[in-house]
């Protein structure tokens, strides 16, 4: 009998302490204007950051490009002879076996040559 008592206490007191724990006034957030000034800062500053890198990324691509369109003169030279034929070349087609040149000539490069390139 005591401990039907006994249990039904506990279950009373095991609900009046979830009621308790359940009826906390919710405490509201204060947002202290400092951190979210630098939060706002660092986000901002990531963002730029990424743009400048978009940017310098970009000019780089587009100087390279630039830089391999540009048109060279190729001597050949031949070792033994010293003959030398000069030809018009654009950058990105000399190759280390040979070129093409700007007028659709192949021109492969023997074991005894050099190639000189001239830039402007």
């Amino acid at each position: 009998m005591i401990s039907k008592i006994l249990f039904t206490l506990a279950v009373i007191m095991l609900c009046m302490w979830m009621l308790a724990a359940r009826a906390k006034p919710q405490l509201k957030k204060i947002v202290n204007p400092a951190a979210e000034r630098n939060k706002i800062l660092m986000r901002n500053s990531a963002l730029a950051f990424m743009l400048v890198m978009a940017i310098a990324a970009g000019v780089m691509i587009y100087l390279e490009v630039d830089e391999r369109s540009v048109v060279v003169t190729v001597h050949v030279i031949n070792t033994q002879s010293g003959a030398q034929k000069s030809y018009r070349v654009m950058k990105d087609q000399i190759h280390s076996d040979g070129f093409t040149t700007l007028d659709g000539l192949q021109v492969f490069v023997a074991a005894i040559e050099r190639i000189e390139i001239e830039s402007r």
